[in-house]
């Protein structure tokens, strides 16, 4: 009875703080940036404490309190938001990997977002990537007023700008599945850092600067580049559109181990803080560049070369 009493009475603290943060987000500009990314975590506490059953009750809960607070169309949020919640802390509770809480989460959200999307087009008939698509348009043919005044050739502008915007529109794709694996990873960093604080035993990543990706992802990089270079594929076609998401996941990948290892090397040389984030910065302002390193740093590892100076240097 007493064991019931504390489910109960926890439940409700942690409805009451999704009402908290869920206000915030809705109401309060600037400081809602911010605890959009803490709203999954009071479902998250509570499955880290009770089963599965007493967590989903309490997130039904916290779609009726979104009701309240926000209206009918902040229901889907929630609800995603919730689930977002009992995947990290059912992932948490049953013992995985860190890795495997951020491959969840980011499952979680690319399948809610897409039963979103379809939820969208059939029952209201709004088309959200219609409507990117039209904005895309409108700023093309801006584009080309701005740049055939400056007395370039007509046709050669309006060849150039129509590649350009057909490369973004078909990547829209895989620039939609980054962008939710990077909100995934936003979500779990202060989720699991207050779990922490709270001694939930949470588990860990392993250093950003130890990242290392399998020799199979420069076969297969190299590979498509190959194909790209040898087919030259049609812009529009089906295969061109695999082809371009392919890539683009590829470079972002690489472009992360590219950056992994300029922190490393950053590090061993005992450089301050902020000459990393020059470096970031530097490294996205040349990400080709950065693409290429990752790439190096997998197929020849560079690591050791670092490791091996520094070893006779001292």
């Amino acid at each position: 009875m007493q064991d019931q009493t504390r489910r109960i009475t926890y439940g409700a603290m942690m409805v009451a703080l999704f009402a908290i943060l869920l206000a915030f987000t809705l109401y309060v500009p600037l400081l809602g940036m911010l605890t959009l990314l803490l709203i999954p975590l009071p479902v998250t506490l509570y499955r880290l404490r009770y089963d599965r059953l007493s967590t989903l009750l309490v997130a039904a809960c916290t779609w009726l309190i979104t009701l309240l607070i926000g209206g009918l169309l902040s229901i889907p949020s929630a609800i995603v938001l919730s689930m977002v919640g009992f995947v990290i802390g059912d992932a948490v509770r049953t013992g995985k990997s860190k890795l495997y809480v951020f491959m969840a989460t980011g499952l979680t959200l690319l399948i809610s977002l897409s039963a979103l999307y379809v939820g969208s087009v059939w029952f209201f008939k709004i088309n959200p990537i219609d409507q990117l698509l039209q904005q895309f348009e409108t700023i093309q043919k801006e584009a080309l007023v701005i740049l055939s005044g400056m007395g370039n050739s007509t046709k050669d502008v309006e060849r150039m700008v129509a590649e350009a915007f057909t490369y973004y529109q078909t990547i829209v794709p895989s620039l939609f599945i980054l962008s939710v694996f990077i909100s995934a990873y936003f979500f779990i960093m202060p989720i699991m850092a207050v779990a922490a604080r709270l001694r939930f035993k949470v588990p860990k990543f392993a250093s950003f600067l130890t990242m290392r990706l399998p020799f199979v992802t420069v076969v297969v990089y190299l590979a498509l580049l190959l194909i790209s270079i040898l087919s030259q594929p049609e812009q529009g076609t089906t295969f061109y559109l695999m082809e371009a998401n392919a890539i683009l996941i590829f470079r972002f990948l690489f472009f992360l181990q590219g950056l992994a290892l300029i922190y490393y090397a950053l590090r061993k040389m005992k450089q301050p803080v902020i000459i990393n984030v020059l470096a970031t910065l530097f490294a996205m302002f040349l990400s080709p560049f950065t693409v290429m390193l990752g790439v190096l740093d997998i197929a020849i590892n560079i690591r050791a070369w670092i490791d091996k100076d520094r070893e006779e240097r001292s």
